[in-house]
């Protein structure tokens, strides 16, 4: 009666000590890693988000008109009406838009705020603005996007 026990407990002990992986089921489909899910591209255009947040259009509206006015005629003014829409689109972005993380509100923003950033490299705002959303990518461990 006492050998079933210790049989018992040699087979549970092989079988949690067993360092094999399962072989793969063949019609399984492999999933990406996180590294490769994270560096997949994202698409942050327009036409992408307005479908997650219609209120996005009319930023996007108001930057090309004031990148249509800039072109015809690089004022001051003109510049100073982009920067802004810009920075407005960005903060809406940032702040406001129902668009998650994950499809791409930090980054669109980023983008937003380095293209006000071009025009006026020493805006203290928008240098903020940058900084807290890196420091949001840094935070979440995930890699700051560039400036496509």
């Amino acid at each position: 009666m006492n050998t079933p026990i210790p049989l018992l407990v040699a087979v549970v002990f092989l079988v949690a000590c067993n360092t094999e992986k399962p072989a793969a089921d063949a019609t399984a489909t492999p999933q990406p890693s996180a590294t490769a899910q994270s560096a997949a591209p994202r698409d942050v255009s327009t036409a992408t988000l307005v479908a997650i947040d219609e209120d996005i259009q009319p930023y996007a509206d108001a930057v090309d008109a004031a990148r249509e006015a800039y072109e015809a005629e690089a004022s001051d003014a003109a510049k100073a009406a982009l920067v802004k829409a810009y920075v407005d689109f960005g903060d809406y972005m940032q702040y406001d838009s129902s668009v998650s993380p994950r499809q791409g509100k930090y980054h669109r923003a980023l983008l937003e705020y380095r293209h006000a950033l071009d025009l006026e490299p020493g805006n203290a705002n928008v240098l903020g603005e940058i900084a807290q959303i890196e420091e949001i990518y840094r935070g979440m461990g995930r890699p700051i996007p560039g400036g496509e």
